[in-house]
């Protein structure tokens, strides 16, 4: 194969890894989240610093304090060394986050991030070995307004029951 193809093709690959996290984050969908990650992986969250997998259970936990999350993805810097089979990922993303704080506020908690990961590739697949968490900004205001839908809207779920899931009548995992 052409190696601008090959190249193309690792790039897609590693993003869609990429987008394939915050779809489980966002999700509540933990064995998602670990099929992101080599078993030797490691993860720095800032808040967590260890193996990924425990990373993956710690969430389990972490994220229940939210009543929903949100992670918008935007500039994707993908570098490729096919010859060692790893590559380097910058990704810019928007984390949006909604709780209740201790005096029974609605809150809204939205960051400014960057995943800066090493990709390893084996047996012909890409998953992230190495992530750590850049913060470039934090914000946190009393959510305001109508925070509800109306009974015809549908809504995300934190679980397989997610439209994303079901809709067609076929499991995309």
């Amino acid at each position: 194969m052409d190696r601008s193809l090959q190249l193309l093709l690792a790039e897609r690959d590693i993003q869609r890894v990429i987008l394939e996290y915050s779809r489980a984050v966002d999700r509540y969908d933990f064995d998602a989240l670990a099929a992101c990650y080599w078993p030797d992986a490691t993860d720095d969250h800032g808040s967590f610093r260890g193996n990924a997998l425990d990373f993956v259970e710690w969430n389990k936990g972490a994220l229940g304090r939210f009543d929903r999350t949100s992670h918008l993805l935007g500039n994707i810097l993908i570098d490729v060394d096919l010859d060692n089979d790893r590559a380097r990922a910058e990704t810019y993303a928007v984390a949006y986050h909604r709780f209740t704080d201790s005096d029974g506020q609605l809150t809204d908690m939205t960051a400014g991030l960057r995943y800066v990961d090493v990709f390893e590739r084996r047996f012909e697949e890409w998953r992230i070995f190495e992530r750590v968490i850049a913060y470039d900004w934090r914000r946190t205001d009393p959510a305001h307004g109508q925070t509800g839908f109306a009974d015809t809207y549908i809504t995300g779920v934190r679980s397989s029951k997610d439209l994303v899931y079901t809709i067609g009548g076929w499991d995309q995992r």
